[in-house]
């Protein structure tokens, strides 16, 4: 009898080792899904169906989503896939295109401080090197001075 309940017993939990775990968060494409409301899908049919015709009606058409709703990478990964149908299509892009995205906000203005330090840099060190040379044009000139003094 106890002989049977370990038999059975074992048999009991090696058969629950073999059983998937449950998942306790949702999957991440339903995750995505409601995140972005659904609008990733079409976005992308709307990228992948672009034609020479329609090219500019697209743009207008998705810039919305790109500007305010899509996170960094799918922004990115779009742009990339516009501009490279733009060049198969033979059509010009925008050079200013969905440049002012939410999703680009914090790099433009981490991009813009380090310019402005760069270029505060660049002065201060443009006014030194001006400094130097009246330094070394007035002792030149004071250098030139003394000898003739001699006479």
């Amino acid at each position: 009898m106890k002989l049977s309940g370990i038999i059975v017993a074992s048999s009991i939990a090696a058969s629950s080792a073999f059983v998937p775990a449950p998942r306790q968060q949702p999957a991440l494409s339903t995750e995505l899904n409601v995140a972005t409301k659904g609008k990733i899908g079409p976005v992308r049919r709307a990228i992948s169906s672009v034609t020479k015709d329609n090219f500019s009606a697209t743009l207008t058409e998705i810039e919305p989503f790109l500007l305010e709703d899509t996170g960094i990478t799918f922004y990115k990964k779009s742009m990339r896939r516009l501009g490279m149908k733009a060049r198969v299509l033979g059509v010009e892009m925008p050079a200013d295109y969905a440049r002012d995205a939410k999703c680009t906000a914090k790099r433009r203005e981490k991009q813009d401080a380090f310019c402005q330090i760069k270029a505060e840099e660049a002065a201060a060190a443009a006014a030194a090197a001006e400094e130097e040379a009246a330094a070394a044009v007035e002792k030149e000139s004071a250098a030139e001075e003394e000898p003739a003094t001699e006479d």
